[in-house]
């Protein structure tokens, strides 16, 4: 019989938690005493009514704090009041003790980028999250909103700030504290050719509530911050910088792909809190920096008036279904436009397979059967995870190893999404569902649904 651990507090010293995953959660569930507390992909508890359930059942166990990648608070264009309505209620749901977001954007000029994409280093893309926080605000419970820095992929030329004292008229601007992510950190340092100690310097340390940790890998030159790898030693030494400066905070270790056995995991964890409990109770810290810049002149050429623009620019170029050729992607680099572009190809079939999950038992067939659909296919407008997944789905079926996976999967999916329309885009079903498929081999399997977009899906099997 499972017995939880006694749920701790995340100002607990040396608080240590892990972003929970279907992939992890036998080994968690057995022994809950291995981490302090885990973080859920918000947008996935809105995809997924079993993962929102999965969730409020782990909430008795551990404080869960709900991450949010879809909120896009450093759009210029305002945020999706509805996104926000429907994190608070998660929130409120889960209890949770706080929550977080980026300071980044997905969404530019009507078109979803699908990933989080860095914002010019500039005091009018620090007005747009500060006005996008306050609205947020008025949607979220009364607990604290912690704002994660993004890793660059695609920089913009000219910020008028650097990546440090942007962070720090962030925080002035909001009075969020940080999530700081000393992995995007690292990857950001490296990717420029700074020292990684000197860049974090830069940071204003003293308004950081919550850190991440994860590993990467260098691609053709380029660090990535892949969740897929172990951590490596430069960013828990920028994780002892931090703590010897701030003092014990809570932890997360984050991992999304690649899962070792447990214990290599676990190893990384207590390595993470042997650092926090290093940490002096009461550091000595510096002035703050968290001072507003805004009396600062700002040389941008991304005036106020030009954010928009900008960022809708932006989404073009980085989900145009042609690539753009590199004389048309000015003032940017071209080799940033094109390794953006495949992140996210890559990671729309990072996106879509959680939700074929019988599909992904076949997991490198699947894998690269997705990379073949997204690449043949334009993004579509709304719910791209979903539709990205019918069509793997679609494409599976007709491949005799994974056809039976495939059509329970993709059976699952209709039962709660109409679509595609012309456009690609789909839509949640708000009205009953019943349907039968039949397999190879003649069994049948049913699909019921009832009414509105929560309802939950039976799947029904006859016995033969």
């Amino acid at each position: 019989m499972l017995v939880p651990a006694p749920r701790s507090s995340l100002s607990g010293i040396g608080a240590v938690g892990v972003g929970f995953r279907p992939e992890l959660a036998a080994d968690l569930l057995s022994a809950p005493g291995a981490v302090d507390f885990v973080e859920v992909v918000a947008e996935a508890c809105f995809a997924s009514p079993a993962a929102r359930r999965e969730a409020s059942a782990i909430a008795r166990i551990w404080p869960v704090v709900p991450h949010g990648v879809k909120l896009s608070l450093g759009s210029a264009s305002g945020i999706d009041m509805d996104r926000a309505r429907r994190l608070g209620a998660l929130c409120r749901e889960l209890a949770a003790p706080v929550v977080s977001e980026h300071v980044a954007f997905v969404r530019g000029g009507g078109r979803e980028i699908g990933h989080l994409t860095a914002l010019p280093y500039t005091l009018e893309a620090a007005r747009a999250v500060a006005k996008n926080v306050a609205a947020a605000r008025r949607a979220l419970p009364d607990i604290p909103l912690l704002l994660e820095n993004a890793a660059c992929t695609l920089r913009f030329p000219g910020g008028a700030l650097g990546e440090g004292d942007f962070y720090a008229e962030v925080v002035a601007r909001t009075g969020c504290d940080l999530l700081l992510d000393v992995g995007n950190v690292y990857a950001n340092a490296v990717n420029a050719g700074v020292d990684p100690g000197e860049l974090l310097g830069s940071y204003p340390l003293e308004r950081v509530a919550m850190i991440h940790i994860a590993g990467g890998v260098v691609e053709h030159g380029f660090y990535f911050d892949t969740h897929a790898h172990p951590v490596p030693a430069p960013v828990f030494d920028l994780l002892a910088q931090v703590v010897a400066r701030s003092g014990p905070l809570p932890i997360l270790l984050e991992r999304d792909g690649d899962f070792p056995p447990f214990a290599a995991l676990a190893a990384e964890i207590a390595t993470a809190r042997a650092i926090a409990r290093s940490a002096p109770s009461r550091p000595g810290l510096p002035g703050s920096r968290a001072t507003s810049l805004q009396n600062s002149p700002d040389a941008s050429p991304f005036e106020a008036s030009a954010l928009a623009e900008v960022q809708a620019r932006v989404a073009e170029l980085l989900t145009s279904p042609v690539d753009p050729p590199p004389e048309a992607v000015a003032p940017f680099d071209a080799g940033d436009v094109a390794r953006s572009r495949a992140i996210l190809q890559r990671k729309r079939v990072d996106d879509a397979l959680p939700l074929l999950p019988r599909l992904s038992s076949h997991r490198e067939a699947a894998a690269r059967l997705g990379a073949r659909c997204v690449e043949a296919s334009p993004r579509a407008p709304s719910f791209t995870a979903v539709a990205d997944a019918l069509r793997i789905a679609a494409a599976a079926v007709d491949d005799a190893r994974l056809a039976p996976e495939a059509i329970v999967d993709r059976l699952l999916l209709r039962a709660r999404f109409v679509g595609p329309s012309g456009d690609g885009s789909v839509r949640p079903r708000l009205l009953p569902f019943i349907r039968r498929e039949r397999l190879p081999g003649g069994r049948v399997v049913w699909a019921i649904k009832g009414i509105g977009s929560s309802a939950e899906v039976r799947l029904i099997e006859p016995r033969r």
